[in-house]
């Protein structure tokens, strides 16, 4: 079994997901929040590997996010001037929000129905190697009932 933990969220880094691989299922275990922070329960999900056709690693740009992030950004960067402490925070979250509009999506396609693990931009190797860990156990999954492959390996 080979397991993948990451955070989900860019501003609150300790809001973590963790995902597992195994000969027979993927298990997701993924924090579900409030307003991105506060913390409301978990979405845990065991997906046999028979139902996924595939997945895909996809990134996204939202644009509201980013132009709200920069006109925060902007507005902090015009307040440092009479109120340091206001415009430091300001500028923070501004930073904060627009990086949170790049988004790194895993999509796991199964029975027809994606299944979205979205995490931030910096997350990417991690979801890239989850990625790859899913594509190795669906080829091992599939050549476990290939019987070609099977009596060719007999024979050698």
């Amino acid at each position: 079994m080979k397991q993948m933990e990451f955070s989900t969220s860019l501003l609150f880094f300790w809001v973590k997901g963790r995902v597992e691989v195994d000969n027979r299922f993927v298990k997701t275990n993924l924090s579900n929040t409030l307003l991105g922070f506060i913390p409301a329960g978990k979405d845990q999900q065991n997906i046999p590997l028979k139902n996924i056709s595939g997945s895909m690693l996809s990134s996204k740009y939202y644009l509201k996010p980013i132009l709200i992030g920069l006109l925060l950004l902007f507005i902090g960067l015009g307040s440092f001037g009479s109120s340091f402490f206001t415009g430091l925070i300001l500028f923070v979250l501004g930073v904060g929000i627009a990086g949170s509009g790049i988004r790194t999506i895993l999509s796991i396609e199964k029975s027809g129905t994606p299944y979205l693990i979205s995490v931030p931009f910096f997350e990417k190797q991690k979801m890239q190697s989850l990625n790859n860990l899913i594509h190795d156990a669906l080829a091992e999954d599939t050549d476990k009932t290939d019987l070609n492959l099977f009596f060719d390996k007999k024979v050698q």
